[in-house]
């Protein structure tokens, strides 16, 4: 898809505040345009790929001086699954995570949040981006968190060192976690 071909050619100029973006991806990180499901898989990894926030936290696609704002229910991406058992960057244990626009990463656990109704949350891409939990991959979390009734705290330990799950923290959306 080449720049310009998307976005209409005359610049485009911010929306007002009561104006609801084209794009919007919903909570289960389903892309809409115009409240269509975009089925076009190419088309969603090409926005995936320029996806930004602003200086605001507001989230929208940026193609060279072009730029759409669009509406994010939750977090951009979803993680579908978690394995562990793999051998990371720097050859220590680690688990990785499928997310909901196709690629594969190591989860980072230092930053792994457990929102509101007990939904975790994690930091993707460098940590630029949050990701939630599927229902599946929560379960698959799940295996690796233990409780110390001592310190009345979760945690996970991941090739021998542990990392307490971090609760009651904002979203970078505005909501609430459990701390």
């Amino acid at each position: 898809m080449r720049e310009g071909h998307f976005f209409p050619r005359e610049p485009m100029i911010e929306q007002s505040q009561n104006e609801s973006p084209e794009i919007r991806i919903d909570r289960d990180g389903v892309w809409y345009y115009r409240n269509i499901e975009m089925t076009r898989k190419e088309i969603v990894q090409y926005f995936v790929q320029h996806l930004q926030r602003d200086s605001r936290g507001h989230y929208q696609i940026e193609l060279g001086c072009e730029h759409c704002r669009i509406q994010v229910d939750d977090v951009p991406y979803i993680i579908r699954s978690v394995s562990s058992g793999f051998t990371g960057v720097d050859g220590r244990m680690c688990m990785i995570i499928s997310l909901s626009d196709g690629s594969c990463e190591e989860l980072n656990p230092e930053t792994i949040r457990i929102g509101e109704n007990n939904v975790p949350y994690c930091r993707v891409k460098r940590s630029g981006h949050e990701a939630r939990f599927s229902r599946q991959a929560y379960y698959q979390l799940a295996e690796n968190i233990e409780y110390d009734s001592h310190q009345d705290r979760y945690f996970m330990t991941v090739d021998s060192r542990s990392y307490p799950i971090a609760v009651n923290q904002t979203t970078e959306n505005g909501g609430s976690h459990v701390r």
